[in-house]
């Protein structure tokens, strides 16, 4: 299926970033989670499923913003990344228990949440960057979440959804407001981009693109009910 996208592009380090992670990009809109969303189509299992994991990852990528805010050069960027995990988990948590009853789950879906391989993996990889690596590393780690996540809302605010509660959700990406937040930061990575050498921009570029394919396996992982495997 082809997927028709708007584009917003950017200048500077952040557009030739986009460059590379623009092809994963493109596949996320075409999984068949992005495209049931929009038809309507999507199993409400396989959107709770989501849900579940999403509270997981976006609680444990709160603090991973906060612990790389306590390091940021800017106390402007310090602000930013506070403020986005602080956004995060207070409209994540509020949205998916309303999108749970919405959907007639238990009430406690969100509150007994085991983490799939693949949110796993993908919370590992993001807190082991921000712990151990540069700054300028840990921001690359953290950045495609929120970036790529943009970008998706963008296109399914355009799309919409024949399903009310896929429609409520959608509707959480309607305005500016978290595009606009997106964007300051992206600014700030493009700075910060001007004084790194350019080894570490180099290797932030291969952690984007390694936390975006995160990103569509994150999707795929609820769309296919990813389980554990049985242990003989």
């Amino acid at each position: 299926m082809t997927v028709q996208v708007a584009q917003r592009r950017r200048q500077g380090w952040t557009g030739e970033l986009w460059e590379a992670i623009e092809p994963t990009h493109l596949r996320i809109l075409e999984h068949p989670f992005i495209t049931g969303l929009t038809t309507g189509e999507l199993a409400p299992d396989a959107f709770l499923r989501f849900l579940a994991q999403d509270t997981y990852y976006v609680n444990e990528y709160a603090r991973s913003l906060a612990a790389l805010s306590s390091t940021a050069p800017t106390m402007a960027l310090t602000r930013s990344l506070l403020e986005h995990a602080s956004g995060a988990v207070a409209a994540e948590s509020t949205l998916h228990a309303e999108l749970v009853a919405m959907l007639g789950a238990p009430s406690d879906l969100l509150a007994r949440v085991e983490p799939s391989p693949t949110a796993a993996a993908y919370v590992d990889f993001v807190t082991a960057r921000v712990h151990t690596g540069s700054f300028f590393s840990g921001l690359a780690a953290v950045l495609p979440c929120m970036w790529v996540y943009a970008e998706v809302g963008v296109h399914l605010v355009a799309h919409g959804s024949s399903h009310p509660a896929y429609q409520r959700w959608i509707d959480n990406y309607a305005g500016s407001g978290y595009l606009d937040e997106v964007d300051r930061i992206l600014d700030d990575v493009d700075a910060l981009a001007q004084v790194v050498g350019a080894q570490e921009r180099a290797r932030a570029a291969e952690i984007a693109l390694t936390a975006t394919r995160y990103e569509w396996m994150f999707w795929d992982a609820a769309y296919a009910g990813e389980q554990w495997p049985a242990l003989p």
